[in-house]
């Protein structure tokens, strides 16, 4: 047998050419399974004491879930309104329970900010810093998104691809074969790896740890019970031993915005989001509340001018 390793140069460039399509098709596929596999996957751990909404916010759905679960708090509170065109308008006292919600109502003044600027306001960013800071601190949360040994097993992949091709070139060259095919592969091999080796480290956006993801599935769970087991529920919240999910605020933090029980203020909110967050897989619906009273605002807004949470409509 007269060929380099016992393979022909067609069937070398048919195996090189198979070998670098399975890495690539690893290399795209899998982060996106992963990330499905991750919040399909039951709680591995038990749940730690429960954070508050706007923390729950942030684990279920990152730094605009967060904003945007403080929008629906002073909503409800009627320290806030909504405009059919999705301008957010401060009324009323200035919040004094917590710092984001008086950032947001800060942001909203003048009734020109629409949720998207709420959600890059400079007033209200440093908030969401500290709550994103205090859930690491705790250990519910880490920056990153867990991928960095996979990016770095395909740049290892396109490596040795890229290192075999170059002997078997040289190898090829110095019998007089021709290589300008495997060439050819050598220059996607070594762009290929150029560029998983230029995103390796990835995304650095926080995600949930282990026992944060275990708040989230359990936040979730106990919003499915409220609304299929109220009285049960309710009795479970007396003992200490449940998660108190009430009113609008515990809507959007675990399903998004667009899940915010008022059909119209929802409608208004999207259209000033233009990213909003939405879905989340929320078992809890529109109904998060113990006892089993819904999370419906229970408001109509005619006139189509501005909506208050929870109230009449405002001028």
């Amino acid at each position: 047998m007269d060929e380099p390793w016992g393979i022909s140069g067609p069937q070398f460039l048919l195996i090189f050419g198979l070998a670098l399509a399975v890495v690539l098709l690893v290399q795209i596929s899998w982060p996106s399974i992963a990330r499905s596999r991750r919040r399909s996957a039951p709680a591995t751990v038990e749940a730690p004491l429960q954070p508050d909404v706007y923390q729950l916010a942030y684990l279920a759905g990152g730094s605009d879930r967060t904003v945007d679960t403080a929008i629906a708090t002073l909503l409800e509170q009627e320290l806030l309104r909504v405009s059919s065109k999705g301008k957010l308008s401060a009324i009323g006292k200035r919040p004094a329970r917590k710092r984001l919600e008086r950032a947001v109502h800060d942001a909203a003044q003048g009734g020109t900010a629409t949720v998207a600027m709420v959600r890059k306001s400079p007033m209200v960013q440093p908030e969401v810093e500290k709550i994103r800071q205090d859930l690491e601190r705790r250990g519910l949360l880490v920056a990153g998104d867990g991928l960095d040994g996979f990016r770095a097993g395909i740049v290892a992949g396109y490596a040795a691809l890229l290192l075999i091709g170059i002997v078997r070139a040289v190898n090829g060259a110095q019998l007089d074969r021709p290589i300008g095919g495997l060439i050819g592969l050598l220059v996607v091999a070594g762009t290929l790896t150029l560029i998983a080796y230029g995103v390796r480290k990835g995304s650095q956006t926080s995600r949930p740890t282990d026992a944060g993801h275990a708040i989230v599935v359990r936040a979730r769970e106990d919003a499915k019970a409220a609304e299929e087991r109220p009285e049960e529920f309710a009795a479970t919240n007396r003992s200490g031993n449940g998660t108190l999910l009430v009113g609008a605020a515990a809507v959007v933090a675990l399903g998004g915005i667009a899940l915010y029980p008022d059909e119209e203020m929802s409608t208004a909110l999207i259209s000033g989001g233009s990213s909003w967050t939405g879905g989340g897989g929320s078992s809890g619906g529109s109904s998060c509340s113990s006892g089993g009273s819904s999370c419906s605002s229970g408001s109509s807004c005619g006139g189509g001018s501005s909506c208050g949470g929870g109230g009449g409509c405002g001028g």
